[in-house]
């Protein structure tokens, strides 16, 4: 596909660029769910950009969108990804909300798109329970029938975005008899329904998530989305979307860089690091593979928008980029040597910290959103005919 502009989206994309020059700080750039968290800063952010009406861009004017194309979401979070920096409100906005399109009643896409348009509002996402992971037909988290509500109990794990989120987009099990992928339903859920509770978790990468339980949350009928029993459906489906629009190649290019540099700078044993054959050969490798990760996530992104649906290609996109993720911070560690193990507080700390902190992170991003395994096995049985 031609990603080349028209001029009306190059000046759309030079808006974005401008405006993020000005306003991207390198607080602003650690506010993220896989970081420090959505403080203040990035709420702030936030609503900065619903003003500018980009969160609208591709929905109904009925809900406060615009009518553009899937072409101005590819730009959005491309320019936001080349400035480092993410969309604060971003599972309000590329999942919660294409669903609520999708599948919501009418009552909720006029009470939730346009504050998500506007950026007021953020969503945790409460997918995942402890025995529930990759296979998410597993759920045990169960949503009893009560007449004008359901009553919730059960345990999720693993929620980034729960503890500064407004609302939880939760899947349960409605039906305990019928099978597996046919026993999900999908909730929206106040954050402060009495009998929530949140409890932090730590993880290695130095962000906190959360594991958090229901006992006995009322939950009000107008707040299930779509039909009941095809919560299952909806989150495969919009999977391949999701992959594309939370997590993109072009975030790494920058950290590439300026490892880069960082070899053109630094001397060891009286020479610059970027002369020894081995650094250059273990760049080499990283500038391919990148280029590789660019391709697949072009050809993904080029399905989507000449309207066909990419299966296992968004899969295989999200495949190359986590696992390039983790190679990065290996070699960076490798051609950094020690100092490349300081943390960001450390004196005399290359590169503010940052090669060790994606070494550290980098492990989750090869689970979270379907586990390189799964997605291997997805790619050879749907790309090339392998048998189950």
């Amino acid at each position: 596909m031609n990603f080349s502009l028209t001029p009306e989206q190059e000046k759309y994309r030079r808006e974005i660029s401008d405006f993020l020059d000005k306003e991207v700080t390198y607080e602003l750039t650690r506010q993220s769910a896989m970081d420090k968290g959505v403080g203040p800063e990035a709420r702030a952010f936030g609503l900065k950009i619903g003003t500018k009406g980009w969160l609208g861009k591709n929905w109904p004017e009925q809900y406060g969108g615009s009518k553009g194309t899937l072409m101005d979401e590819y730009v959005l979070v491309t320019e936001f990804a080349r400035h480092e920096v993410q969309i604060p409100n971003a599972i309000a906005r590329f999942l919660a909300g294409p669903n609520l399109l999708r599948h919501g009643s009418e009552e909720l896409k006029q009470e939730f798109l346009p504050r998500i348009i506007k950026g007021e509002i953020e969503f945790g996402l409460s997918y995942s329970e402890p025995q529930a992971g990759s296979d998410l037909m597993m759920m045990e988290m169960r949503a009893s029938d009560a007449g004008d509500h359901f009553i919730i109990n059960g345990q999720k794990t693993f929620n980034t975005e729960a503890h500064y989120a407004d609302y939880h987009w939760l899947a349960a099990k409605t039906d305990f008899d019928a099978p597996r992928h046919r026993s999900l339903s999908l909730f929206i859920v106040d954050q402060f329904c009495p009998g929530i509770t949140v409890r932090p978790m730590w993880t290695l990468g130095g962000e906190r998530t959360n594991e958090v339980f229901y006992d006995n949350v009322k939950v009000p009928k107008s707040r299930l989305v779509g039909e009941k029993n095809k919560g299952f459906l909806y989150m495969v489906n919009a999977l391949n979307y999701e992959r594309l629009m939370m997590g993109q190649v072009t975030r790494l290019d920058p950290i590439f860089n300026r490892l880069v540099c960082y070899t053109k700078e630094t001397r060891r044993n009286g020479n610059l690091l970027s002369a020894n054959p081995l650094v250059r050969n273990r760049l080499s490798q990283l500038a391919i593979q990148l280029q590789a990760a660019h391709i697949m996530e072009d050809k993904a992104w080029a399905m989507l928008i000449d309207g066909r649906e990419p299966d296992y290609e968004a899969g295989l996109a999200k495949l190359l980029n986590t696992e390039l993720q983790q190679q990065m911070a290996r070699v960076g560690i490798e051609i950094i040597g020690f100092p490349g193990h300081l943390e960001e507080e450390s004196k005399g700390v290359p590169l503010r910290g940052e090669i060790a902190r994606l070494y550290r992170a980098a492990v989750a991003q090869t689970i979270g959103g379907g586990t390189s395994e799964i997605i291997r096995n997805t790619a050879a049985i749907r790309g090339l005919g392998l048998p189950h």
